[in-house]
């Protein structure tokens, strides 16, 4: 795979960036917006809100920019007497964005700043691209090609885009089960151990009767285990209900 050198975010290349996003954002008319209100010709009025919807779906480029290049570049944030660290916690109330869409605003500016020009040129539409900007440094960091990068961004929905980039994961495989003998696993009133090790505990604070109901709960899971079994929780109205679903297990069982 080709590696393309990331570019140095000049002060030009973020003036020509935030040219092209408002290049592509376009603009909505608002004379036009008010005229829908008094409007009763159905396709012009749906025209108007997929405008607007399409315009709104977009515009996050324009906020993420502002972000990057003016409050935390230019650390205007400094202005209102917090760190940067405080001051994206703060930012629900400052700026109406939750602090993980600070940090993913400011990875899709970045990103769309030093290639702005190849996704221009290649066709790039802001429409419904915020997470897939936003991912785009992960993408790079995990397959190696901004090319490819950029050519998935143009070409793949989000959800496609993500199956892309993740599946440069390493996978993880399972731990498998431990197979516990019978005498690895013990309980004794509201204590429950396995291989000698306490594995959960029932506190002395709760009520007298919802302790006795959580511990036979337990010891019907441990028991289980104990046996080889893996334990399997149903929700049920009652032990009458609960007994039925047993007879009808012990039924199954029985034709294999």
């Amino acid at each position: 795979m080709r590696v393309t050198k990331p570019i140095d975010a000049t002060v030009d290349m973020t003036e020509s960036a935030k040219q092209t996003a408002v290049a592509l954002i376009g603009e909505t008319n608002t004379k036009n917006v008010m005229d829908l209100f008094f409007s009763n010709n159905l396709r012009e009025v749906e025209n108007g809100i997929r405008q607007l919807n399409e315009f709104s779906s977009k515009s996050y480029l324009l906020s993420a920019i502002l972000l990057h290049s003016i409050v935390y570049s230019k650390t205007l944030y400094e202005q209102s007497g917090l760190d940067w660290p405080e001051y994206a916690k703060q930012s629900r109330e400052r700026l109406g964005l939750d602090p993980r869409d600070v940090s993913q605003y400011l990875s899709a500016a970045r990103f769309f700043i030093k290639y702005h020009e190849v996704l221009a040129r290649k066709g790039f539409n802001p429409n419904g691209s915020i997470l897939k900007l936003a991912r785009a440094e992960l993408a790079v960091e995990l397959c190696g090609s901004v090319d490819e990068v950029i050519e998935h961004i143009i070409s793949d929905s989000w959800w496609d885009f993500k199956a892309w980039y993740q599946s440069f994961k390493p996978s993880k495989a399972l731990p498998q089960p431990t197979e516990y003998k019978r005498d690895d696993i013990g309980f004794k009133g509201n204590k429950f151990t396995i291989g000698g090790i306490e594995a959960v505990k029932i506190s002395d604070e709760i009520n007298d009767g919802d302790r006795l109901r959580l511990q036979g709960y337990m010891k019907t899971i441990f028991e289980a285990i104990a046996r080889g079994y893996e334990p399997a929780i149903i929700p049920v109205y009652d032990k009458k209900e609960a007994a039925s679903l047993e007879r009808l297990r012990d039924k199954n069982r029985a034709k294999k």
